[in-house]
């Protein structure tokens, strides 16, 4: 290995060097590196050794340029700090590596700009597809019009936008949001509160409508009355999920509150020890997404399993498909798993440290 920059930088052999310190041809380089016909083999072991002493390097893109594949696919997320997206990319770029493929990971922190950014990797050809993760179709997002490259596309965890003809694999978060309240209600709940995610995001309001749904099959059923006293939105953040708790709380404490995220439900259990409220005894909390650290409070905090690694492969599969045929596979819909723990399994216990929930906070 050279070096470069009149620094001591290493900088990779060409298949030049290579032929020219071998006395072979550029083309049988060229052959051997890229395993293709037309080198002997005793020709091949030797170029294979010099290419690993001289520290060659493979030039993607020029191979793409001669066999017409980009090697890299894309995943679009929007908070890589958030613990479900780590999953997601952990299994797609097992899943894409299997088959032949880079995959680059392009983190937007929820700037909306940054998807147009995301989208010019497809137009200039640096990746085959994308996946997204964030959805393109929600207020301040940019005006894409996917339509033309829906085969190099597919949505993770997402819909797809309305109208684009491009594929979804995502959750079915209605059941999700079901699941809960029929725990809750199971529990003896009479009482809920629903801090969401953002107004617009449509995950947050089916994990919503599930809800409602349970409580309004548990009615039909005869079953005892369940109110909705209060559902509120904000960004997906702990942050989030503690300034809605604190305006809840200021008015009532009810039986249960059902946070739309994991890390919403954080910023719950934050305002609830600020006021002396016990989860699962005080009041019943559940999140989404059963992530790592819920499992680990000091109230360990029922919630929704949603199968990241499946959604990863399956997106990262379609996606391989579809590149090969043109086409657009089917979406899919995945089925959600709830995670009870002390902060629901707790409840009806006396809880001598909280207010009574009849006078509010």
């Amino acid at each position: 290995m050279r070096s470069g920059l009149g620094k001591g930088c290493p900088v990779a052999a060409t298949i030049k060097e290579i032929a020219e310190r071998l006395n072979v041809s550029v083309a049988s380089v060229s052959r051997a590196i890229n395993d293709q016909p037309g080198v002997g083999d005793k020709t091949r072991r030797r170029i294979m050794k010099a290419a690993g002493e001289l520290g060659y390097v493979p030039d993607f893109h020029a191979r793409a340029l001669v066999s017409g594949k980009v090697p890299f696919l894309g995943l679009v997320v929007p908070d890589i700090t958030n613990s479900f997206f780590p999953a997601l990319a952990l299994a797609a770029e097992e899943e894409a590596s299997a088959a032949g493929y880079s995959l680059l990971l392009f983190n937007t922190n929820w700037r909306r700009d940054r998807l147009r950014q995301a989208v010019d990797l497809l137009a200039s050809r640096r990746v085959a597809g994308l996946i997204f993760s964030e959805p393109l179709d929600e207020p301040g997002s940019p005006v894409i019009d996917l339509r033309p490259m829906a085969s190099a596309v597919v949505f993770a965890g997402v819909d797809a936008p309305e109208n684009s003809g491009a594929c979804a694999v995502r959750v079915d978060d209605v059941e999700g949001g079901r699941q809960v309240g029929i725990h809750l209600i199971e529990r003896g709940v009479r009482t809920v509160a629903f801090v969401g995610g953002p107004a617009s995001n449509r995950n947050s309001a089916r994990r919503f409508e599930g809800l409602c749904a349970a409580i309004s099959e548990s009615a039909a059923s005869g079953r005892p009355r369940v109110e909705v006293v209060s559902s509120t939105a904000g960004a997906w953040t702990e942050d989030s999920g503690y300034a809605q708790a604190v305006e809840l709380f200021d008015s009532v404490v009810p039986d249960a509150v059902f946070a739309a995220n994991d890390l919403l439900a954080l910023g719950v259990l934050k305002s609830m020890k600020e006021r002396g409220i016990v989860a699962g005894r005080g009041s019943a909390l559940v999140g989404y997404d059963d992530t790592a650290i819920v499992s680990w409070t000091y109230t360990p905090i029922t919630s929704v399993a949603q199968p990241e690694a499946a959604v990863g492969v399956e997106s990262v599969r379609r996606l391989i498909s579809q590149l090969s045929t043109g086409g657009v596979e089917p979406g899919l819909i995945l089925a959600p798993t709830l995670k009870p723990r002390a902060s629901t399994l707790d409840f009806g216990f006396p809880d001598v440290s909280g207010p009574d929930r009849s006078r509010g906070a």
